[in-house]
C-alpha cells in the first residue's frame, strides 16, 4: 500500500478521535439530529444501532450514512462495531477507533493537503480515479473519504458554472458570502420585500452596483 505523505507513515495502529472540529460542514440532518441525541442522552451511552436503520430513518444513501457515522466516530461520539453497528460512547470517554484503514489513510492525507493548502482553497481536486490510483485502490473506496470531508466542511461539490468535480472549500470566501447574504436578508426585510419580489429586486440592485463601480473606475483611472 503506498504512503503518499511521509508524515503519515508514523501513524499508530490505534487512533483516538479528534477533540474538536476544525471547520463546519453543511447542514446534514442526519448529523445534526444524531449529534443532538448523543449529546443530550436521547441516544443512550452503550446503546447500539445499525447503519441500515439510520439510513432508513433519514432516507440517506449508504455512502452518506457510512460517511456520517465516520464523522461522529472521529468526533468521539460513537464507536463503530463490526461492519454495520454503531454504539453511543459515554461523554468524555476515550475510545480507540481501531487500526488505521486505507479509508482512514486517504481521509487523513486529503484532509492534511487541504489544511496545509497543498490543495488550495477554491481549487478543483484530482478526480476520484486519480486519488484511487494514487492509493492503489478502487474508486468506491476513494469516494467514501471524499464524502466524509464534504460532511466535515473541507470539500464541496461543483457549482453549475464550474467544471464537474470536487472542490476545496474556500472558508474565507464562504464567510464573506455568508455575511453578504445576512446583510442582504436584513435589507430585504427592512424594505418589506416579499419572497416573490427578491429575484427582480436583487438583479436591479446588482446592475446598479456594477454600473456604479464601472463609472467610478472610469472617473478614477
Amino acid at each position: 500500500m503506498p504512503s503518499p505523505d511521509p508524515h503519515l507513515e508514523g501513524l499508530a495502529s490505534q487512533r483516538q478521535p479528534s477533540a474538536r472540529r476544525v471547520v463546519t460542514g453543511p447542514d446534514e440532518p442526519l448529523l445534526r439530529v444524531l449529534r443532538e441525541e448523543l449529546r443530550t442522552g436521547i441516544w443512550q451511552a452503550g446503546k447500539a444501532r445499525t447503519q441500515t436503520s439510520l439510513q432508513s430513518r433519514f432516507g440517506t444513501t449508504q455512502l452518506i450514512t457510512k460517511a456520517a457515522v465516520r464523522v461522529l466516530r472521529d468526533e468521539g461520539l460513537v464507536s463503530i462495531e463490526g461492519a454495520f453497528g454503531v454504539c453511543a460512547v459515554p461523554p468524555g470517554a476515550r475510545v480507540s477507533t481501531g487500526a488505521v484503514t486505507l479509508t482512514d489513510l486517504i481521509t487523513q492525507t486529503v484532509r492534511k493537503r487541504l489544511t496545509d493548502h497543498t490543495y488550495p482553497p477554491g481549487r478543483l481536486l484530482p478526480t476520484q480515479r486519480q486519488i484511487a490510483d494514487e492509493f492503489g485502490t478502487s474508486v468506491t473506496t476513494a469516494r467514501l473519504p471524499l464524502i466524509q470531508l464534504v460532511l466535515e466542511g473541507y470539500l464541496r461539490p461543483h457549482l453549475p458554472h464550474e467544471s464537474p468535480g470536487t472542490y476545496a472549500v474556500d472558508h474565507e470566501k464562504a464567510a464573506r458570502e455568508a455575511l453578504l447574504l445576512a446583510d442582504l436578508q436584513a435589507a430585504m426585510n427592512r424594505g418589506g420585500w416579499t419572497r416573490g419580489e427578491y429575484p427582480d429586486a436583487i438583479e436591479r440592485a446588482v446592475h446598479q452596483l456594477v454600473g456604479s463601480v464601472a463609472a467610478f473606475g472610469t472617473a478614477n483611472p
